[in-house]
């Protein structure tokens, strides 16, 4: 990479030497015990399908769901949402290798057969579905709604799997808001500072306004001092593994009476980050050792969100336009200086999504209450290869774009006080509408691509919900939902490894789910859910009669079969034991091929202890079994288990210190095959909320 990127992240480091050390000891002598302080209200308008945790007033459309507040993700010490989604049973934490990504799979589930959305507003990224999630900082997001499954039809198409609701803040006072710093370190370097400052108003009865930025900059991390070195990664630091992020977002509302609201939100994120090399056996796995930095990943999103009153129902609308723009840089070697060799590449990208969705809720006597959606997507991918030393010209742009509609409804009934029976329909329909290649070796002349007809699936649902009593109830439901193949999927060529295929159809998955949730023996929180999922046409990539090319296909059908369990126990006065366990049986619809990132028991075991109102101490185990990380089970990644501490301290009414010392005993384990995760690592936060 040039080297005015490098003296940049040079300069940076600098900011939070160990100048603030000092200052985070002299904050722990003080002594004045901590309590987590209340989380910010919750942006009612980017709420999809409400989930409430009192069982007499069932949830109109969902089922399973998990819901990370604020709140948790500063005791978690999550910077990112990534880190805050990696404790709930059923959700997998993921990294995609050579990528450098943090993903996260849902019930198997992987992130192109679920749906990420910003307040309601769907942010995927347009060309394979997914996003990085360590991109989008925790800062201004008062919860994190996970849905699995059977969620509500409103979410609208892609969402075959589930979906993931990021809910921004909302002000209720005249003036609040927060400031938070932090650092990462181990006992001999600090590697990480973040900052944040969030600001939020009700300026009167009618107007309010949020807003903040946030950042956060990591210089590599340690690895654990089990890592074995080998050529491309020795001990001590990971090589390569720097980010810088910047996130921003402002929100403006208008409430003209009691039941009207309306909101104008910008959400904006400027990123650089780099891959670290692969450490893994390069002649037994055949995966090389690649030299990647992005310099740019960068996206925005700009959304109107209002809800009308009608009557005693409402109407929602939503608008939004959603940009990504993307640089990667494939060097020639570890000095990332060069790029002569025929790898090296200097891809951009340049997608846009725009959309629009409108829901019309209203009661239909006292038994029924009835949601009407119309969704509308429109994605475009456009990319082009900027000059290299090997290739130094700059490629013609390609242009790739698609449209999706869908239309349906959602009925929730109420037959008895205890019942609710929930049922819907939604028809999608998708189509390419252009995609392009070129058309010679030099890349400087483009061609059409073929393109796809217009495909239309069906998706139904039917959950049923009962009150058993006042603190349990039983839930059971079934539903089809579709996936339709992103961009990637049907027109990459994968640098030279794939090729396009423009006749592949959607996945269909069958969903099926039992579960049931309560409290018991006084204070015993529960839910567990069993769950099996069949999906038809599963997408796959499949080895052609060219060695080395594969072609994503519709194959066989795969299955999810597991159980989701989650338990909270207060032992007397001041502990309090959780569990949160996930088993999954995951197989892929074509013979030989085994799934990826399905670790077959996941678990995380945490005992508190509160000695007083102001701390809160806290303990977790946290293990899996091996996974897979590539189809052809040649990549598989051994099971693990971390000891991770927590303690929150208030140290006055307005300041509280987190503390988070992940990985006590500096275990060496990974995610993806080649990849280590860090060892151990300090956390400390201070956030003062006004």
């Amino acid at each position: 990479m040039p080297a005015p990127h490098r003296t940049r992240r040079q300069r940076r480091s600098t900011l939070a030497r160990p100048m603030w050390l000092p200052l985070i000891a002299a904050l722990h002598a003080a002594g004045v015990a901590a309590q987590t302080t209340a989380s910010q209200p919750v942006f009612q308008l980017g709420e999809v399908d409400v989930q409430t945790t009192a069982v007499a007033k069932p949830p109109p459309g969902g089922t399973s769901s998990s819901v990370v507040t604020q709140q948790q993700m500063l005791d978690r010490g999550a910077l990112n949402v990534g880190e805050a989604l990696a404790d709930l049973p059923g959700v997998t934490p993921v990294t995609l290798g050579q990528r450098g990504e943090t993903q996260v799979n849902i019930r198997g589930f992987d992130s192109r057969q679920t749906t990420l959305n910003i307040d309601g507003i769907p942010i995927y990224v347009p060309y394979d579905g997914n996003v990085d999630l360590s991109r989008l900082l925790t800062p201004g997001i008062s919860e994190i709604v996970v849905t699995k499954g059977l969620g509500s039809l409103m979410y609208g198409p892609n969402n075959m799997g589930g979906s993931i609701n990021i809910v921004t803040q909302a002000p209720t006072k005249k003036l609040e808001g927060s400031i938070t710093g932090g650092l990462t370190a181990n006992q001999h370097k600090l590697y990480g500072n973040d900052f944040s400052v969030q600001l939020g108003s009700r300026i009167d009865n009618r107007w309010y306004v949020q807003g903040g930025v946030a950042a956060a900059n990591r210089d590599g991390f340690p690895l654990s001092g089990d890592f074995k070195p080998v050529p491309a990664q020795p001990g001590g630091d990971r090589l390569n593994a720097a980010s810088h992020d910047i996130n921003a977002n402002l929100k403006i509302g208008f409430t003209p009476n009691a039941t009207d609201d309306y909101a104008l939100g910008v959400y904006t994120v400027n990123s650089d980050k780099d891959s670290p090399p692969y450490t893994g056996n390069t002649k037994r796995t055949g995966q090389p050792v690649r030299y990647w930095r992005w310099p740019q990943w960068n996206k925005q999103s700009v959304y109107f969100i209002g809800n009308t009153a009608i009557g005693s129902g409402y109407l929602k609308t939503r608008l939004y336009h959603d940009t990504f723009d993307n640089q990667l840089i494939s060097y020639d070697d570890a000095t990332y200086t060069t790029t002569k060799k025929p790898y090296a590449f200097n891809s951009k990208y340049r997608d846009f999504s725009n959309g629009a969705t409108v829901e019309l809720g209203q009661p239909l006597g006292a038994q029924n209450f009835l949601k009407l959606g119309l969704f509308y997507k429109q994605d475009v991918h456009r990319e082009s290869n900027l000059a290299t030393q090997y290739q130094p010209y700059q490629t013609p742009w390609l242009r790739f774009e698609a449209h999706t509609y869908a239309l349906g409804f959602e009925n929730a009934y109420r037959p008895t006080e205890a019942d609710t029976i929930t049922f819907g329909y939604r028809r999608d329909e998708h189509r390419f509408d252009q995609a392009q290649e070129y058309a010679n070796k030099a890349q400087t002349q483009i061609k059409p691509l073929a393109t796809s007809p217009r495909v239309g699936a069906n998706n139904w649902q039917v959950v049923w919900r009962h009150r058993m009593d006042a603190h349990t109830e039983l839930r059971a439901g079934i539903g089809q939902k579709t996936r339709f193949p992103s961009i990637k999927e049907v027109y990459s060529y994968r640098l030279g490894q794939a090729i396009p295929n423009p006749a592949l159809g959607p996945e269909q998955a069958l969903n099926r789910e039992v579960g049931i949730s309560g409290v018991v023996l006084g204070g015993v929180k529960y839910d567990a859910a069993v769950y099996w999922d069949s999906i038809k046409d599963a997408i796959e990539s499949v080895a052609t009669a060219t060695p080395g090319i594969s072609q994503a296909q519709n194959v066989g059908t795969a299955t999810n079969k597991g159980l989701d369990l989650s338990v909270q126990a207060p032992i007397g006065n001041a502990w309090i034991a959780s569990l949160a366990y996930s088993y999954l049986n995951a197989t892929l619809g074509s013979p030989g091929l085994v799934a990826t990132n399905a670790p077959r028991h996941w678990g995380d075991l945490g005992i508190s202890w509160l000695p007083g109102d102001a701390t809160t101490l806290s303990a977790h185990l946290q293990a899996a079994s091996g996974r897979q990380t590539t189809t052809n089970g040649k990549q598989p990644v051994a099971g693990f288990a971390v000891v991770n501490l927590r303690w929150a301290q208030r140290l006055a009414p307005r300041l509280t210190l987190y503390t988070n010392l992940n990985n006590l005993f500096d275990r060496n384990y990974a995610l993806s095959e080649g990849f280590p995760m860090p060892g151990r690592e300090l956390r400390v936060q201070l956030q003062y909320r006004l």
